[in-house]
This record gives structure tokens, sequence and C-alpha cells, in this order.
């Protein structure tokens, strides 16, 4: 399988790639996860040209349990989403999801958490893969809180990571793999307003040419907001360890956080351009 997978990835050619990718998501649960090729686009406005990965990292199988619960609740947690049932893919591909522990990752950033591979049609017809990447998380002191009264900063100190575990499971798994793109005009009702409308993608739309500059970011915006709603549900907490009553703390901690980041994230927003460089701060700017 990691044989077929390394002939694909070819000389960049598109197709290649995405063969790579296909052979990719059919290995499931290695012990050894492998990736690499033209994986992620966030630092190009346009969406268009990615950059070059390459992964390689050992599963944490303890803490991959998590996210494999996760994944198994998921047919009793996606119709608690605030959508109606319509709006949902027919059948939801589970991912493999897993827990890693980075042996490197050659690129020019290293995420927390990867929902690949980024093409739309893979991702909604064949199915996709989720990886938490443990140990690039650092440990967080008080010092390293900003934007927080003093009170404050002490729980977002020790719960920070505790509650980031089960944000970037629920935006990876359900976040980014729930919804679908409705190719068939009908008449809608807007979930908040109530409101009656028709629309549809056409034949050739995606998501990309659609929303074409903030694609990723609005697709970021989706799946943290996911992630923060998803968070306190009973199905999901007490999967990672959190009790009833910590559930307030959860969202206050998840909430403030995507907030905070939104702020930070200001570093990289090009006021001249008026651009922003990474798709995750834009979406959780929104947020803020």
């Amino acid at each position: 399988m990691v044989q077929k997978y390394i002939d694909h990835v070819g000389s960049g050619d598109i197709n290649d790639h995405k063969d790579s990718q296909r052979f990719w998501i059919k290995d499931k649960q290695p012990v050894i996860e492998t990736n690499l090729g033209w994986v992620e686009s966030y630092v190009d406005p346009e969406n268009t040209r990615a950059v070059w990965d390459g992964l390689t990292a050992i599963v944490d199988k303890e803490q991959s349990k998590k996210f494999g619960d996760l994944v198994a609740a998921s047919e009793k947690i996606i119709p608690q989403l605030p959508w109606p049932e319509y709006m949902e893919k027919e059948d939801f591909l589970a991912p493999d999801f897993t827990s890693l522990e980075v042996i490197q990752y050659a690129s020019n950033m290293c995420p927390a958490g990867i929902n690949i591979p980024n093409y739309d049609d893979i991702r909604e017809k064949e199915g996709f893969k989720n990886v938490y990447l443990g140990n690039t998380m650092p440990k967080i002191s008080p010092k390293d809180v900003q934007f927080a009264t003093e009170e404050q900063t002490k729980v977002l100190s020790e719960q920070m990571l505790r509650v980031y575990q089960v944000q970037v499971g629920c935006h990876e798994l359900l976040g980014h793999g729930v919804g679908k793109m409705h190719y068939t005009s009908r008449k809608w009702t807007d979930p908040i307003t109530k409101e009656e409308y028709e629309s549809c993608y056409e034949k050739d739309d995606t998501w990309s040419s659609k929303f074409g500059a903030i694609s990723s970011s609005y697709e970021e915006c989706r799946a943290d907001t996911c992630g923060v709603y998803l968070s306190v549900l009973k199905d999901v907490y007490p999967l990672f360890g959190f009790e009833d009553s910590e559930k307030e703390m959860l969202l206050w901690v998840n909430f403030l956080q995507n907030v905070r980041g939104g702020i930070i994230g200001l570093q990289f927003y090009n006021a001249e351009a008026k651009k922003w460089g990474q798709a995750h701060t834009q979406g959780r700017f929104v947020m803020a």
C-alpha cells in the first residue's frame, strides 16, 4: 500500500497527487503514519498554490482510542447539529482518526491537527483522514497567556491543552467531515431566520471556485464553530474525561481560546494588501 502511494506522488501532476491521496486514505490505522505531497494551500490568498509537506509519525494508541470512540459515536452526534437532516450527507464517511507522535514534519509550519486530503471530491465521495499531532503542542504556563485577567489566566493555563484536544477532535472529524454540496435546485429554509430561499451549486462548481480567496478561511471558521458547539454535547465531552460539572468551564475555555487565537493571529494579516496569510486565524478573527 505504501509503495503504491509513493509511486503515485509523481512529479507534481494534480491527478498523480490525487491518486496518491486515494491510496493514502485506504491505509487505515497504520502503526507508522506518513504523507507527502502538495498538501496545504492555506498560505496562498487565492487558495491555489500548495506547500510541499512531508510527515512521518508513530501512532499513540492510547490517545487514539479517544478519537476512535468519537468516530464510533458520530451517528448519534451528527444529528444534533443545528441544521436540517437534508443538509447533511446521506452516509457519513467515518474517517481514520489517530493521535500521532511526530518524528519529522518537513514544511513551513506544523499544525496541531490535520483533515486531509484537501480535494473536495475525494473527501465527500471517497473519504478522508484526521490526525492529531499530540507532541507538537507546547505546555502552557501563565506567562504564555495574553489578554486575560489573573483569574482567567490560571484557568486557561491549567485547562487549555486539555480542552484543545476536544476541540481538535470535533473540529477535524465533525467540523470538516459534515455537510454536503448541493447540486440540485430546491427551496431551503434558513436554520436561523427561517426564511426560504432557492440556491444550489452549478455542475462544475466547487467550494473553492465559489468562495475564492476566503474559501479556506470560511471552511476553518465552519469547523471551529462546529467544534465549540459539539464539544459540550453529552455524547462528546465524557469521551475525553470531562465531568458534567466541568461543562461550563470547557465551553468558556474553548470559545475564549478561539477568540484569543483571532486576536493573536492579527500578525498574519497584511494591512496594506488587506489579506490574511493564515486561514485558521482569519476564521477565528471572525469569531472574535
